[in-house]
């Protein structure tokens, strides 16, 4: 989307801290010219709330906490440019300061610490409560973004998508209790298998999808091997009888949308399926003659 059609909230978030500082300063410089333009008959200087929450919300709370005592400062040297008569008390100014800094403080910290809960709230509705990894909406939304950044760039990026074979065994024999705890022993391996720029999503009862950016094939069997081998030895270690049918694609050109690379995805862990499952199929996108890794 052009970043001129997106609303300002969305420009903002994305800025370094630094640039968000920028137009913190801007917005205290003109409140601050516009305060002391005025006089002292009308009142604008509550409006140095303006820039902390803008530092607070979409720096941090150091950022916010540096403009409160610098607005704070500001509205004191107007005060005292417009003063025209002396205080009854010398320390009344001083008390003015600090209590205006206290408020500026608090809202300060009252906002970082609700940014911070709809952070938490925001993970939490994009996770998976089981397994811990990415559920169907966050994994969507984040892969989206991904693949709309390797068009951008022009570089690889590959899908793994992954089908727990003879998960049901697990559930009749088991229970759905021991299921459980397969797909939570299958997630904690994803979790720490995976890079910190790798998207981990389960996107149905036992169906897995990874997304690997700036990776081509050979970086993904690496990783992929390597993911395997972690996995069979913990199904073996607890006597679990399932495996892992794996369809890998590696776009080099990048899909028409999500879905469409889910797609070939899938379809190429079927081909898996109906081949004796337990193996790994991989493919480049545009497509070429798919080569099969087994267990």
């Amino acid at each position: 989307m052009n970043l001129i059609l997106q609303p300002a909230d969305s420009l903002l978030d994305q800025r370094p801290a630094l640039q968000v500082g920028m137009v913190s300063l801007a917005l205290v410089a003109v409140i601050a010219a516009a305060a002391y333009a005025v006089g002292h008959e009308i009142t604008i200087s509550i409006f140095f709330l303006v820039p902390v929450a803008l530092a607070t919300w979409y720096g941090n709370f150091r950022l916010g906490v540096f403009f409160c005592i610098l607005s704070v400062s500001i509205w004191y040297l107007i005060d005292a440019g417009w003063s025209e008569h002396p205080f009854s008390v010398h320390f009344f100014p001083y008390w003015n300061l600090a209590i205006r800094l206290g408020l500026f403080l608090i809202a300060a910290h009252l906002l970082s610490q609700l940014k911070t809960h709809l952070i938490i709230e925001r993970n939490l509705s994009r996770t998976d409560d089981l397994t811990g990894v990415l559920n169907g909406r966050g994994f969507t939304g984040l892969a989206e973004k991904m693949f709309e950044l390797s068009e951008r760039h022009g570089r690889s990026t590959t899908l793994a998508y992954i089908d727990l074979d003879n998960f049901k065994q697990v559930n009749d024999g088991f229970g759905h209790s021991e299921g459980d705890k397969v797909l939570k022993v299958i997630g904690e391996i994803f979790l720490r298998s995976v890079r910190r720029t790798d998207i981990v999503g389960r996107l149905g009862g036992d169906e897995f999808a990874i997304v690997l950016p700036e990776t081509n094939e050979s970086g993904a069997r690496l990783m992929l091997d390597n993911l395997r081998a972690e996995l069979a030895q913990a199904m073996q270690q607890h006597k679990w009888p399932v495996g892992f049918s794996i369809g890998v694609v590696s776009f080099n050109l990048p899909p028409y949308n999500l879905d469409e690379a889910i797609k070939v995805g899938d379809a190429l862990m079927y081909k898996v399926k109906q081949s004796g499952k337990n193996g790994t199929l991989f493919e480049q996108f545009p497509l070429n003659k798919p080569g099969r890794s087994g267990s």
